[in-house]
C-alpha cells in the first residue's frame, strides 16, 4: 500500500521537503516474510492433505487491501479446482477464492499487462523444479482486510486433493503473498519488495498413472512435458548422469523401440545411427545433447493416426544403450495435452 500526497513547495523550504519526501518514500511500504511452510513429504493421489504457510508482515500505512496467495503446484493437480483456502490472523480471519484471470498483477499494470498467475510465473518460474509442467495457482482473500499501521501475523491453509491426474509425481512446491494494491512492487529506499516469497520442500504423491519426477535431474527430458504428435518437441540427454557410463564416445542417438497408436498399432523400425536420430552436444563442454523432432513426421503418422505413448533409449555408436534410471529398461514418454 502507498500513500500520495501533495505539497506546494515555497522558497528555501525546498530541502526539508525534499527530506520529508525521501523519509516518506522509505517508510511507506507493506511487507511480508514468509518464514514457514509445513506440508506433508509424502501423500496418495486422491487424498487430501493440509499444507499451512506462516508469514508475518509490517505496514507503515493503515489501509484496506485483499490478501493475496500463491502456492506453485503442478498442473496435473487442477489446484485451482482440487483446493480451498482460508487464513487466520492477528487482524481477523477469512476464506479465499482463486483470484479471476482477468484480474492484472500491479506491478505489470504499465507494461506486460500480466494476470497474477502469469506474473508469478515470469518472476519466480517453476522454483526449485526442472520440469516445466508446473502452474502458479493464486487465491484472494473473499473480504478486503483492514491492514494496520504496524506489523500482523498469519497462517494461511491450503486444503489441497492431490494427484488429480492419478499419476505420481515428485516436485517441490513454493509460495508468494502479497496484497491486492502493490501486488510484487517493491517499494522504499533501497527498494525492498512488498511481497513474500519462499520455496517449500518435496512432495512425493504416489498414483497408479504415469511417473512424473520434476524436480530432480533426469538422464532424459523432453520439453514440452505435456505434447501432441503435432508438437515439436525438444529431448535432452545428460551425459554426466549416465554414472555407471553404459555409452562411450560423444555420438548419441534417440533410439525408439516402439511408438503407440491409439487405434491398437505398435510401430517400429525407428532405432537407427543416422542424422534423423543424432543429438547434438550444446556447446564443446556441456555433456549435455539434444534433439528436436516432429512426432507425426518422424513416425510417419497418418492423418487417422494417435500417437499415445513411444518407449526409447539413448544408444552410442556401437549400439550400447542407457534406459531409464541408468538401465535397460526404457524410457516412457505419454503423448498428451495439459
Amino acid at each position: 500500500m502507498r500513500s500520495y500526497f501533495k505539497i506546494d513547495i515555497k522558497g528555501r523550504s525546498i530541502w526539508k521537503i525534499c527530506a520529508l519526501i525521501a523519509l516518506a518514500v522509505f517508510l511507506v511500504c507493506c511487507q511480508f516474510i514468509i518464514y514457514n511452510i509445513q506440508q506433508p513429504a509424502t501423500a496418495n493421489a486422491g487424498q487430501t492433505i493440509t499444507i499451512s504457510m506462516r508469514d508475518s508482515a509490517i505496514s507503515n500505512v493503515a489501509g484496506t487491501e485483499n490478501i493475496i496467495v500463491g502456492i506453485l503446484l503442478p498442473k496435473g493437480f487442477n489446484g485451482a479446482q482440487n483446493m480451498t483456502v482460508s487464513y487466520t490472523s492477528t487482524i481477523g480471519n477469512g476464506t479465499m477464492q482463486p483470484i479471476s484471470p482477468t484480474i492484472i498483477e500491479p506491478s505489470t499494470s504499465g507494461t506486460t499487462h500480466l494476470n497474477y498467475s502469469q506474473s508469478f510465473m515470469a518472476k519466480f518460474g517453476i522454483g526449485n523444479n526442472l520440469v516445466n509442467d508446473m502452474e502458479w495457482v493464486v487465491f484472494i482473500s473473499t473480504q478486503a482486510v483492514n491492514i494496520p499501521n504496524g506489523s500482523f501475523e498469519g497462517t494461511v491453509n491450503f486444503q489441497l486433493k492431490v494427484g488429480a491426474d492419478g499419476n505420481t509425481t515428485i516436485f517441490k512446491t513454493a509460495f508468494v503473498n502479497c496484497e491486492s494494491t502493490d501486488g510484487l512492487n517493491s517499494g522504499g529506499t533501497p527498494p525492498a519488495p512488498d511481497y513474500g516469497f519462499n520455496n517449500g520442500p518435496r512432495m512425493t504423491v504416489n498414483g497408479p498413472g504415469e511417473f512424473n519426477d520434476l524436480c530432480d535431474p533426469q538422464l532424459t527430458s523432453l520439453v514440452p512435458a505435456k505434447a501432441l504428435q503435432n508438437d515439436f518437441v525438444t529431448l535432452t540427454y545428460s551425459e554426466g548422469l549416465d554414472t555407471l557410463n553404459l555409452l562411450k564416445g560423444n555420438n548419441f542417438y534417440l533410439c525408439v523401440d516402439t511408438a503407440y497408436t491409439s487405434d491398437g498399432k505398435k510401430l517400429t523400425g525407428f532405432c537407427s545411427q543416422s542424422p534423423k536420430t543424432h543429438l547434438i552436444e550444446t556447446s564443446a563442454t556441456s555433456n549435455t545433447y539434444m534433439i528436436t523432432f516432429w512426432p507425426a513426421s518422424f513416425f510417419g503418422l497418418t492423418s487417422s493416426q494417435t500417437l499415445t505413448k513411444m518407449a526409447y533409449h539413448i544408444i552410442d555408436a556401437n549400439g550400447n544403450k542407457v534406459g531409464l534410471g541408468d538401465t535397460q529398461s526404457p524410457f516412457i514418454f505419454n503423448y498428451s495435452c495439459e
